[in-house]
């Protein structure tokens, strides 16, 4: 039976320890899509995001002699580009993505909420019998997409940022401040009056 990304038993996978690799293409990540800049390359939408996940469980005991507890767990590594829009120079670029973050798979919202977020390498996750794996995916890629795009060196500069016809680009002039007396200037004129 084919892995189904768009409806999957995580429950049952992490108690098999399923493991699971493959590739998405930008077109089924409607989320994604919408962040992708509008004069990316036509292929961009055909690109792919290549992902894995891998599910285990870890019995835990909180005491001697108790009831041991099954958690389920599912790491998930996504790898992949998305064309986005540079803030510095206004070209479009390719931003790399490669993101790994360990969740904890619970049954309900209250479950989550008793768990203790003391790890940042461990997130909480409501699992379902018809868990959307590729909702996760598009999630954990719009999260590692930076806030304020940009090159790390923009290979030229947007003309609205260019004076004259050297082609310099003007620096940022600072405010000007108001020019205020100085206090002591004051202090300085009380004094002579005596």
């Amino acid at each position: 039976m084919a892995f189904d990304l768009r409806e999957t038993d995580l429950f049952a996978f992490c108690r098999k320890a399923g493991q699971v690799t493959g590739e998405v293409p930008v077109r089924d990540l409607p989320r994604i899509l919408a962040e992708t800049a509008a004069d990316a390359p036509a292929s961009a939408a055909d690109e792919t995001f290549a992902y894995t996940l891998n599910g285990f469980v870890r019995e835990d005991a909180a005491e001697p002699g108790a009831p041991v507890s099954q958690r389920l767990f599912v790491d998930v590594t996504v790898d992949g580009q998305v064309w986005l829009d540079c803030q510095r120079c206004l070209g479009v670029y390719p931003e790399s993505i490669a993101t790994e973050m360990r969740f904890e798979v619970v049954a309900s919202e209250e479950a989550a909420d008793d768990i203790s977020m003391d790890d940042d390498e461990l997130d909480v996750i409501v699992g379902s019998k018809k868990f959307s794996v590729l909702e996760l995916i598009e999630d954990e890629v719009l999260l590692a997409l930076p806030t304020a795009p940009k090159h790390e060196v923009c290979p030229t500069v947007h003309e609205s940022l260019v004076t004259g016809a050297d082609g310099e680009v003007e620096p940022e002039a600072p405010p000007e401040e108001e020019k205020r007396p100085s206090p002591f200037a004051a202090l300085a004129g009380l004094k002579t009056k005596h």
